[in-house]
């Protein structure tokens, strides 16, 4: 009996160190070569605007159309538009603009 459990014990520490050298192995082959990740590409989001109001129907593309014309009829260049916040007002049939934080205007649709 005391030689079939010094067989199973042998065998236990032969498996563990098997399990310890495949371990050791696989970490040196990490080392070696450490996974190379690509960059995850990103798209950004799309969207789309219409406001509808007393049967009357204009996109945000429109509205940024509209307000782009009227900036450059101030004399300024489209290019120099970094930010562009709209406002609405339906019941006024109006879309208030400023442009780079500073400039504002607006324009009726």
């Amino acid at each position: 009996m005391t030689l079939v459990l010094e067989e199973k014990r042998s065998e236990a520490m032969a498996r563990k160190k098997v399990q310890a050298a495949e371990k050791t192995e696989t970490r040196a082959a990490e080392a070696k070569n450490p996974a190379v990740r690509k960059p995850v590409k990103r798209t950004e989001m799309k969207t789309s605007v219409s406001v509808q109001y007393m049967g009357k129907d204009i996109s945000d593309k429109e509205m940024v159309a509209l307000i782009k014309k009227d900036w450059t009829a101030k004399k300024h260049k489209v290019s120099e538009i970094k930010t562009m916040e709209l406002y609405v007002k339906v019941e006024e049939n109006m879309v208030y603009y400023v442009i780079n934080g500073e400039e504002t205007g607006s324009v009726a649709i």
